[in-house]
């Protein structure tokens, strides 16, 4: 039987692109993870990456076992967990992305609340409003915004959530308050630039009637968290998530412009990369997100 120790470093290297880079992941020095992998394909009689200096790529054959060895590695590591569930805590590393205003407002408190009920757990945040690469990066998962574009990655929804327009009392005392998105086009606009593209299509529903406007203005960030900050600062309008400004909203440092008129839906969701089983510190993180926010979103009441 192959060894586990060489199992996990060829999954490591087969996701990462580089020998190197998984052996510095693994805490391997590169002389024991290329001895590793030279045992592994001996056991197997098989060649399984063709590598040179700077990268590895794998051949058929390590395709073949890349596939049906991430899923079996995968359930060990559930059944490592699942056996002390109920008699000790979780523990781990827990590596995520998520949006930079997401995670100040929201993810900081829920990890601080997690990891009070179970001190054994640790993360790794990459927060940025970046797209991060879930299949290559050595991440769990990804907190998102919006539908999932990408087949090759498994989504679970958290929260039903929509874009709302907004500004701060002081920029409706100044320049008015739209009354039709329509009216959009004789106001300053915040907008969020991500991915090269500048987001100037905002989206409004009311009832069955629907109504895209083409926005402008004098400020573009790719930093969700800053249009927010413009926004309440009175610099202009945006057009943010609901859960972004719902504590502004509530304390009223922003308005919503329009009663009628409703945004486009951006649901949250937790993204990981590929199917098969989750280690368990993963699931339970993010059952947990899904519980707190929905008590928020409900003024308190369980979902």
């Amino acid at each position: 039987m192959p060894n586990l120790n060489d199992l996990q470093l060829f999954l490591e290297a087969a996701r990462l692109g580089s020998l190197s880079a998984a052996a510095r992941r693994l805490e391997r020095t590169p002389a024991t993870a290329s001895a590793s992998l030279k045992r592994l394909e001996e056991e197997l009689n098989v060649r399984l990456v063709e590598r040179n200096t700077r990268s590895l790529r794998l051949t058929p054959e390590g395709l073949l076992f890349r596939d049906k060895v991430a899923p079996a590695l995968a359930l060990l590591d559930e059944a490592q967990h699942a056996v002390h569930y109920d008699c000790a805590d979780i523990g781990g590393e827990i590596r995520l992305t998520a949006p930079v205003d997401f995670a100040r407002q929201w993810l900081r408190p829920l990890m601080d609340a997690f990891q009070a009920q179970h001190p054994q757990v640790h993360f790794v945040l990459l927060a940025g409003d970046t797209v991060r690469d879930l299949v290559n990066e050595p991440l769990d998962l990804a907190l998102r915004y919006g539908q999932l574009p990408d087949s090759a990655l498994v989504a679970r929804q958290l929260l039903d959530n929509r874009r709302v327009l907004v500004g701060s009392p002081d920029y409706f005392t100044r320049h008015g308050r739209p009354a039709h998105p329509r009216e959009l086009a004789r106001h300053n606009c915040l907008i969020y630039f991500n991915r090269g593209t500048a987001f100037r299509r905002w989206q409004f529903q009311r009832g069955r009637e629907s109504v895209v406007v083409e926005v402008s203005g004098d400020r573009i960030c790719n930093d969700g968290a800053l249009v927010r900050e413009w926004a309440l600062d009175g610099a202009g309008l945006a057009y943010k998530s609901e859960l972004d400004v719902r504590q502004d909203l509530q304390a009223g440092r922003l308005e919503s412009v329009f009663r009628d008129w409703r945004g486009n839906t951006a649901p949250l969701n937790a993204v990981y990369p590929g199917t098969g089983p989750r280690p368990v510190r993963v699931r339970r993180f993010v059952e947990f997100l899904r519980e707190q926010l929905g008590e928020e979103k409900n003024g308190g009441e369980t979902e």
